[in-house]
């Protein structure tokens, strides 16, 4: 996935797709380190284009995934990409804060 921060040249350039549905977790052609944020009713949708000239097909790539794109916007940085749930680090720091 990506990371946070100022794009590099050469990496590509960070976008955001606002709109209506839900999308898979699928990758979209074109579509670097995808992170879907449902925030209902909307989906916003980051990650990083390689080639601006893909655009329309991203979207299409989007839309045919079931997301309605309302708004698309170029964006400086990518939010943190969350880190995967671990039950046992979870029950861990619970066990320590009830001690």
């Amino acid at each position: 996935m990506a990371k946070p921060g100022l794009v590099h040249p050469g990496a590509g350039t960070n976008y955001v797709f606002r709109g209506c549905g839900s999308v898979d977790g699928r990758p979209v052609d074109g579509f670097g380190g995808m992170l879907v944020v449902p925030v209902p009713p909307e989906t916003i949708v980051f990650g990083t284009v390689a080639d601006p000239g893909e655009l329309a097909g991203i979207m299409r790539g989007l839309e045919s995934r079931g997301m309605r794109v309302d708004s698309m916007h170029r964006v400086r940085e990518l939010p943190p990409t969350p880190e995967p749930f671990d039950e046992n680090a979870s029950r861990k720091h619970l066990a320590r804060h009830r001690e």
